[in-house]
This record gives structure tokens, sequence and C-alpha cells, in this order.
């Protein structure tokens, strides 16, 4: 890579630091390109020869952001697969530990449930953190099945039902924590959490 290119690399990188910051603490409403080009030192013209606008800023910062959950599921089912609901019990665990551990990812989230107000049909980009995949909801509902043919999933209720309650709970959590990660220590409280899950949704 040319030293030119280089450089480009690092303030477009620069610019996104700077953006990230800035939604953070005041919102991506009210962040203005001015507010990223001082927060990164750089000009706005800067900001204009990377980007289009504050939209491109924006999908362009959850584009670095690489969410894992299709990889937590994969390895959940390579090691787990055999027993659904303790596969189950692995993937939400490793979601949160994700949440708690990944600190771009967390930035990325809590810009996305907290200070965000674009709505998900214009970017795409924002369900990749607040929903599944395709790919890792049928695995999930699979696992869901697999424990229902087998009397261990609560009776009366479907493997799609399961699976929405399993997305739902852990993303009621990651809202509710990203809030204020002082409030409390996940990191120290998720497992338990994904044990009342479970309980909520299996049969003892």
């Amino acid at each position: 890579m040319s030293r030119r290119k280089a450089e480009a690399e690092r303030t477009r990188e620069s610019i996104l630091d700077a953006a990230e910051t800035q939604f953070l603490a005041q919102g991506v409403s009210r962040t203005t390109l001015a507010h990223i080009a001082t927060a990164a030192g750089v000009t706005r013209g800067a900001i204009y020869w990377h980007f289009e606008d504050k939209a491109a800023v924006f999908d362009a910062l959850l584009e670095r952001v690489r969410v894992p959950l299709d990889d937590i599921v994969d390895e959940a089912v390579l090691r787990l697969g055999h027993a659904p609901t303790q596969c189950l019990q692995e993937i939400a665990h490793g979601a949160l530990s994700a949440i708690c551990y990944n600190l771009p990812l967390q930035r990325a989230a809590t810009i996305v449930l907290h200070r965000c107000e674009k709505l998900e049909d214009d970017h795409p980009r924002i369900s990749m953190i607040t929903q599944l995949s395709e790919y890792s909801k049928a695995r999930v509902e699979q696992l869901f099945e697999q424990a229902k043919l087998s009397g261990q999933l609560r009776q009366g209720l479907s493997a799609a039902s399961a699976r929405r309650q399993f997305h739902s709970f852990l993303i009621g959590i990651c809202f509710d924590w990203l809030q204020d990660p002082q409030q409390f220590a996940l990191a120290d409280e998720y497992k338990s959490m994904v044990e009342t899950l479970m309980r909520g949704l299996l049969v003892e």
C-alpha cells in the first residue's frame, strides 16, 4: 500500500472513530458532519472525500463491526448439537458474552439501540445487531424443534415461538444493560439470566 493510500485509510478510520464517539455522546440525529470533523481534527471536505453524507458515515461505522452470531451458533452446534437444550444455552451465553467483552460491538449496539432514530428498512446493517441472521434463525429454530421432538420443550410452545421468545429475551437484556452498563455487571449475571430464560422455555 502506498503512503498516500495508507494516510487516506488512516483518515477514514479516524473519521469513523470520531463519528462513533459523537453518535454515542449525543445521538445520530443531533450529530452533524461539523461535529465529526472537529472531533476527528479534519475538515468537512475531508469527510466528503470519503463519504457522501452522514448516512454513509453511519453505514460505514456499522460495516466495520462484525457481529459474531453465526459463528457462535456454528461453534455451539458443532460441540453440542446432539444436546439441543445445552446448545441453545451455549448460544445465549455466547451472544451475551460478546456484548460484554466485544467493545466495538458493544458501542455499535449502544448506538443502534439507544442513540439512533433511523429505520431498519432504510439501514439494513442495523438488523445485523438487532436481529438474528436468517441462517441463525433457522439453526436456532431447528434446535428448538429437536427439543420439542424429545419432549423437552414446554407443552403448547412451537419451535418458532420459542425461537422468537429466545431472541426477544436476549435483545431485552442487551437493551436494558446498554442504557447504563454501570447499573449492574452483566458479565457476572448473564449465566443466571440465561438459566431463567431456559426454565421458561423447557420442561423441567
